[in-house]
């Protein structure tokens, strides 16, 4: 089997280049794509990994979905099985891709393996990076409805037979889809559990209220109307059918947003203008 990874770059900075060591040496392969409107090529010049990395420039921010579709194309064009697919801030703990390789190679039904999530935030308090949950705690292997695009090791295959990612849905629930098309078409998903990948969710970071801690998104009203938007265009297309993957109801965004998050108005309208372009079907990239 052969093994390659996509990654999206978006205005990186040097840091990307420690998240790449985390993996690179576990693929035969590494597509850069560029959704910058500059180009980021610098980056590699001295990079002891140069010769494993194809860069691609987009010029623009075409979406994480057609970056991703780029980077895979190029990836059945060049022959390979698997691809890692990536998010700029990713980091794998050690062994953790290894640990993917091998339940691939032993299981030929997976369309997806999928690492442990370890989430983590920023503690403005400390100044430190703190762990805010990991995702399962005691299970080795575990077949699940859907998971995140990073760190995913997806067949090309199962990539083929689905018509890869929605272009239409430009950043958010990519990943929810893309995992319903490929349940729909017979293919399953394992989550490996001692394979860890950490992962910043955007400003995401824990509340308490009372005796129970939540985890409101803190997103930007841009990003707010992607999440509302693509949700609202996904339950049209596949009915009750996405309660079975997803346990985020359109209300708990909102509650969140009231009880803990600022610039509440703006994230209001936001809602609204997603809502109401996911039922005239007006998709793609945000237009002011």
């Amino acid at each position: 089997m052969k093994f390659c990874g996509v990654v999206v770059w978006y205005n990186p900075d040097d840091d990307v280049l420690n998240n790449i060591n985390s993996y690179i040496t576990e693929i035969e392969k590494l597509y850069i794509i560029d959704n910058s409107k500059d180009s980021h090529i610098n980056l590699l010049a001295n990079y002891k990994y140069q010769n494993k990395c194809e860069y691609i420039s987009l010029h623009k921010n075409l979406g994480l979905a057609y970056a991703l579709n780029v980077g895979c194309k190029k990836a059945i064009k060049d022959s390979f099985d698997y691809v890692l697919t990536m998010d700029q801030d990713s980091i794998f703990e050690p062994t953790a891709v290894s640990k993917l390789k091998v339940a691939a190679q032993k299981d030929k039904r997976y369309g997806i393996i999928c690492p442990n999530v370890k989430s983590i935030y920023y503690d403005e308090k400390t100044n430190l990076d703190k762990v805010a949950y990991l995702k399962w705690k005691k299970e080795e292997f575990k077949e699940i409805p859907w998971t995140m695009t990073s760190g995913s090791l997806t067949s090309l295959k199962a990539y083929t037979d689905v018509g890869g990612f929605d272009d239409d849905l430009f950043i958010a629930h990519i990943d929810i889809d893309f995992c319903i098309r490929l349940k729909q078409d017979n293919w399953k998903i394992l989550m490996v559990g001692p394979a860890v990948i950490k992962q910043r969710f955007g400003n995401s970071k824990p509340v308490r209220i009372l005796w129970k801690k939540v985890h409101p998104s803190f997103a930007s009203p841009v990003r707010t109307y992607y999440l509302f938007r693509n949700q609202k265009y996904l339950e049209m297309k596949y009915g009750k059918e996405i309660h079975k993957f997803i346990g985020v109801d359109l209300w708990k965004f909102f509650v969140k947003i009231t009880l803990f998050e600022k610039k509440k108005l703006k994230k209001y309208l936001m809602m609204f203008q997603g809502y109401r372009d996911a039922k005239a079907n007006r998709m793609g990239k945000y237009r002011d």
